[in-house]
């Protein structure tokens, strides 16, 4: 029980300080930028057991200026923080369709380290997967909690029948 209201509790904190760090980076500095690349890109992963999973994500550059002027800077992420590799296809299919080469988008960079920068920023759906695995953990601990007292508890009854 202890192990997996532990593990519930990591899983939750980790999601919710990626989401709080993912909402700040909408207080950061915006500039306009061009996409310079954008790839699908498929990764194939294998288990011990020898089954294969599927997952993709859409590879990103893109250029953009701090204050529209000075040095060039390259970025390549889509959120702050973390990498969007998903099992659906299709979706890293409509994000690439959005975003082609070329297109001018708005890219948010962070104030004290402008290489820093993400093109969405405070919208991650990523965050809420731990967040509710974190919250599926717990929520078995606490089952399992309630099962270990109701034993407890027949105990206890014995104890004041027998009297």
């Amino acid at each position: 029980m202890i192990i997996t209201l532990i593990i519930g509790l990591v899983t939750g904190l980790f999601g919710i300080i990626i989401k709080v760090l993912d909402n700040s980076a909408k207080k950061w500095n915006r500039a306009i930028g061009t996409i310079t690349r954008s790839e699908l890109i498929e990764k194939i992963s294998e288990d011990t057991d020898g089954r294969k999973s599927i997952t993709y994500k859409v590879d990103l550059e893109y250029s953009y200026s701090k204050n529209g002027e000075g040095k060039e800077m390259v970025g390549n992420q889509l959120f702050p923080y973390v990498e969007a590799w998903s099992p659906f296809k299709q979706e890293k299919i409509k994000i690439q369709e959005k975003l082609p080469q070329g297109t001018k988008v708005e890219v948010f960079y962070k104030p004290g380290n402008s290489s820093m920068s993400c093109l969405i920023a405070g919208a991650n759906y990523f965050p809420y997967y731990f967040i509710s695995v974190g919250l599926f953990f717990v929520a078995i601990a606490v089952v399992i909690w309630i099962y270990d007292l109701s034993d407890d508890l027949t105990l206890v009854l014995d104890q004041i029948i027998a009297k």
